[in-house]
């Protein structure tokens, strides 16, 4: 039987949005070797990223918002993610030069350059800005205990040991003439990289991932023989879930596909299936999240 906890809330708690981005850039405007003024750089970086977001997302983060601290110490810059409690580092920005564009605050390295921002309360978002096609595309580390997992939608499942962190919304983006381009995420432990295809691209490009954190509500942990059961397919993962009798277990048969493909691989030792479950959240269906812990 799978094990229930049911966490109520009368107030969700509010949404945590992170842009990642793996986005090409490139000033055209500002030459390498010009010496630019400082406001003249900050405008074009905040016009970009404005106009990126607006595309892809709807609305730019507001101007006027609070920035966001950056630390460097020596090493990659990085941040703490309002509202889930980790760290994400950006990239290769080791060395970085800190400064602010309007609301986003920017982590110039040698070769990216990374914007983040907060949209709303409880909201992070991130940038990064390449000045040509990358050899090495832009990526974010959470903190050394997040696990990663790649769902078959292309969207990422962020966890811990202590359980859900975080969903990263499938990848979009967008060059500057306001065409989609072909992008995916790569996992490599708790690294985030995503992959953007620039071939015929008009640069600027903008690539903004989407993390969403919602407060517990429901979540769905299977024990090592229903975790084992649910990765052999649609119909057995459907047939675990279906023996509940929480009604809201049925709701989360959608994600049996996904479930599925997880694979007996990523269950040896002592893992199994969690599923994190947003009711009337995201459509009738709710949101829902699987991840693998340990048990």
């Amino acid at each position: 039987m799978c094990a229930f906890m049911a966490h109520m809330k009368q107030t969700m708690r509010p949404r945590v949005v992170l842009l990642a981005s793996g986005l090409s850039l490139v000033l055209a405007l500002l030459p390498a070797t010009a010496q630019a003024a400082a406001s003249g750089e900050s405008s074009d970086i905040a016009d970009v990223l404005e106009d990126a977001e607006t595309v892809a997302v709807g609305t730019p983060t507001p101007s006027g918002v609070e920035s966001p601290v950056l630390q460097v110490d020596g090493a990659d810059a990085s941040v703490a993610l309002n509202g889930i409690g980790t760290d994400v580092t950006l990239g290769d920005s080791e060395g970085a030069e800190i400064s602010e564009a309007d609301q986003y605050t920017i982590a110039e390295g040698e070769s990216v350059t990374y914007a983040v921002s907060f949209p709303e309360e409880g909201a992070t978002r991130l940038s990064a800005i390449l000045s040509a096609p990358p050899s090495d595309y832009p990526e974010w580390t959470f903190g050394s205990d997040a696990q990663l997992l790649v769902l078959d939608d292309g969207s990422v499942s962020v966890s811990d040991a202590d359980g859900f962190l975080g969903g990263i919304e499938a990848p979009w983006a967008v060059d500057a003439a306001g065409q989609s381009l072909p992008t995916h995420y790569e996992i490599s432990g708790s690294t985030l990289t995503q992959i953007v295809d620039t071939r015929g691209a008009a640069f600027p490009v903008v690539a903004d991932p989407t993390v969403q954190f919602y407060g517990p509500y429901i979540q769905v942990h299977l024990n090592k023989a229903e975790s084992r059961l649910a990765v052999g397919g649609y119909a057995a993962c459907a047939g675990v879930l279906s023996k509940s009798p929480v009604p809201f277990a049925k709701l989360l048969q959608v994600s049996c596909t996904t479930v599925a493909a997880i694979g007996a691989t990523q269950l040896v030792g002592n893992r199994c299936i969690s599923i994190h479950y947003v009711v009337g959240v995201g459509g009738p269906a709710g949101v829902w999240w699987p991840w693998v812990r340990n048990c």
